[in-house]
């Protein structure tokens, strides 16, 4: 019974962090502050009440619209707020109160923003992945993790002379870092010399970076398959939708090396135990 209550209070912490990262969606494009002017109607700007921002029940009770204009609330909000919800409990489910859930938190809620941000705006602002990637390399050294190198390097580095568990841990957060940008700007090149244009962003070069850092080196290779997976499925899903393929469609790629992430964050073991036994 006492788990339930926990898992329950977890679950509204994280619906209140939700409600933050939905002001940072909207404002950090837009390069306003995040702390003022209060929360507003997007339609009619009145100041909306603390008893009618509530996380997810005054969306439900409010039934998605402005007290005072009665226009509508883009459903987005309430998801946000119910997704990050069930990411924190996720990750606490995953790794308790410790250093490692407060880092993987902080992942998770970056790459939250990051998503519905690159699907608005087409960017995925410096100011999520440059502060990201300083915290991935600090958690490799205050919660040192041996799966940030894995087995088979950690292994050799051991045998090399390299005992220090904290300096072990930031050698795959940092082999990390520079494989994800390196790998990212191979991609461009590899993509501008075939097509003579652009295929991949600035933002996906420092997000890759992100991930590597707090995840390790073997992170970016499955974050990259899994989201070139991603994006593959949708853009043929999309293309049966409108019954035609068109090779200009634009999609963002942020949202699904997001996506893949948090798939190796919770199975990436799992998932390297199944694929390299």
């Amino acid at each position: 019974m006492f788990t339930w209550v926990i898992y329950v209070f977890i679950f509204v912490f994280g619906a209140c962090l939700g409600s933050f990262i939905n002001v940072v969606i909207h404002r950090l494009p837009r390069e306003l502050s995040l702390v003022r002017p209060h929360s507003m109607c997007p339609q009619c700007g009145a100041q909306i009440a603390w008893y009618d921002n509530l996380p997810l029940l005054s969306y439900l009770i409010l039934q998605g619209r402005c007290r005072k204009c009665g226009a509508s609330i883009a459903p987005r909000y309430f998801i946000v707020e119910l997704t990050v919800g069930l990411l924190t409990l996720a990750v606490y489910v995953k790794f308790g109160l410790t250093l490692h859930a407060f880092f993987g938190l902080y992942l998770v809620l970056s790459l939250v923003a990051i998503t519905y941000i690159d699907l608005d705006e087409m960017i995925i602002p410096d100011r999520i992945t440059l502060p990201g990637i300083t915290i991935g390399l600090l958690a490799a050294i205050i919660a040192p993790n041996w799966d940030l190198i894995g087995p088979w390097l950690g292994g050799r580095l051991i045998s090399w002379g390299l005992t220090n568990f904290r300096l072990i841990s930031l050698s795959g957060s940092v082999l990390g870092l520079f494989l994800g940008g390196a790998t990212v700007w191979l991609i461009f090149k590899l993509y501008y010399l075939v097509r003579k244009e652009e295929g991949i962003g600035g933002g996906d070069f420092t997000l890759l970076s992100m991930i590597g850092a707090f995840l390790g080196w073997r992170s970016v290779f499955v974050s990259l398959f899994f989201g070139s997976v991603i994006g593959l499925v949708v853009v043929i899903g999309m293309a049966v939708w409108r019954r035609e393929l068109d090779s200009r469609t634009r999609l963002p790629f942020g949202p699904f090396l997001s996506l893949a992430a948090l798939v190796y964050l919770f199975f990436g073991e799992a998932i390297l135990k199944w694929y390299l036994p």
